[in-house]
């Protein structure tokens, strides 16, 4: 069965439509759907079709509304409108600013189709990693014929035997009993180099027959050695492969609904996608005006999304650019990495710090450093935005970028940060999948 038949479905609510037909001579036979709610017109009718729509009026869609939004709920009929100065519109931006619609049985109905969705696609790797071990495990019979080739050179049963005699003479062991067991542990060592294929030339002369016979078991049983190595590599790093990315993909799960959980509540910061509640502390700690959680909307802009503006150099340059002097602003960068830690930058001209989100930890700038220095004609193998003294650098491909923290922001040591390069990203070179940039009023 297919994920999605594990998905609820409500029923469509019916819309209302009128049997009129339009006005226009030309659109003969076609009903009116909407409403031109332009306050001045010369229009014989303000009710219009899908044909007026599509024509004459194709570029006044902010000043119509549909008849069947009106007649579900009177208060839509300025929701996709844009008057200035009418109090109506003011109270409809306000109203229809907030989403009270996902409540609890959308947040039920949810987590139950993500719950549904995710044992479905867990169940069908549980099949595939089970079939891939089967196999695995049907290659156990060649260590087995193998250990049985090998079982007489690690036999340790006379030693075994020689070592409880001399423990049972303890204290009363004579010099003949010494000699016994000195030669029995001189047999079993013997026994287990008995196929070593270098032997000394004394040996040779004194035994060559024994040494030809052990050369050629020697080679009869390496040559079964790395015949079962090819035949088990393929298949057992396939499967420490899967094992490996099993284990990783639960961290990531785990680090995901940690995510969610922290971002499912009243943050401040509701313009960002990437934040926690750590930013919110964040921010208030950097400047107490936010403790009013009214500033958070007043005060501070999204500029750039990669989201929706795309992972794109050349928007962030122009984005930033757009704002003025670049000593004159106050900005947040907010990064994610493919290894998905969430760190960035609070920049501005007096108290520039990098902090890390997943860790909470913050990192101020030295003093008489850049903070921030960014490349306005880079390419895609040029560095974008180097942060302090190479403490964060971003390639304007996105990919490979580096961290060398310390070099100018200042590293608190009872963080006990063991790899300076690797902290912030838990690895060295990393890539950006996502970013943000919000620009902060004084």
């Amino acid at each position: 069965m297919e994920a999605s038949e594990h998905q609820m479905n409500y029923e469509p609510k019916e819309r209302i439509q009128f049997n009129i037909e339009c006005e226009d001579f030309n659109h003969k036979g076609e009903l009116v759907q909407f409403i031109l709610l332009k306050q001045k017109t010369d229009l014989r009718s303000r009710l219009l079709c899908r044909k007026c729509i599509e024509g004459k009026f194709n570029q006044q869609t902010n000043e119509i509304c549909l008849i069947s939004d009106v007649m579900d709920n009177p208060l839509n009929a300025l929701k996709f409108t844009n008057y200035q100065d009418n109090v109506n519109q003011i109270f409809s931006d306000f109203l229809h600013s907030y989403d009270f619609s996902f409540d609890k049985d959308a947040i039920q109905f949810k987590i139950n189709e993500i719950r549904l969705n995710f044992l479905y696609y867990l169940d069908k790797l549980e099949k595939k990693l089970i079939e891939k071990c089967e196999k695995f495990q049907e290659t156990k019979s060649n260590f087995d014929r193998i250990g049985e080739k090998f079982a007489q050179y690690f036999e340790t049963e006379n030693l075994k035997n020689s070592l409880n005699e001399a423990q049972e003479k303890f204290g009363n062991i004579t010099t003949k009993d010494k000699q016994k067991l000195r030669k029995d542990v001189n047999t079993y060592v013997d026994n287990l180099h008995s196929l070593n294929k270098q032997t000394n030339s004394e040996q040779y002369q004194r035994n060559s027959e024994q040494y030809q016979k052990n050369s050629e078991q020697y080679q009869r049983l390496f040559d079964s050695i790395n015949e079962s190595k090819k035949n088990l590599a393929s298949k057992e790093q396939q499967l420490r492969l899967f094992k490996f990315k099993l284990d990783q993909g639960l961290d990531k799960i785990l680090q995901e609904l940690k995510n969610m959980e922290e971002t499912f509540c009243t943050l401040n910061l509701r313009q960002s996608e990437l934040s926690t509640s750590y930013m919110d502390e964040l921010i208030t700690k950097i400047n107490p005006i936010f403790k009013e959680p009214n500033n958070f909307q007043d005060k501070i802009q999204r500029i750039y999304s990669s989201k929706y503006d795309g992972l794109n150099a050349q928007q962030v340059t122009q984005k930033i650019n757009n704002l003025g002097q670049l000593n004159l602003q106050t900005l947040l960068f907010i990064f994610q990495t493919s290894s998905q830690q969430t760190f960035g930058v609070y920049f501005s001209q007096t108290s520039s710090q990098i902090f890390h989100q997943n860790k909470r930890q913050e990192f101020p700038i030295k003093s008489s450093i850049t903070a921030l220095t960014i490349n306005y004609n880079q390419n895609q193998t040029d560095i974008l935005m180097t942060f302090g003294q190479k403490d964060i650098l971003i390639k304007s491909s996105f990919i490979g970028c580096s961290s060398n923290l310390g070099d100018g922001f200042i590293v608190n040591p009872e963080y006990q940060i063991g790899n300076l390069k690797s902290h912030l990203a838990n690895q060295e070179d990393f890539d950006i999948v996502q970013m943000e940039i919000f620009q902060i009023s004084k």
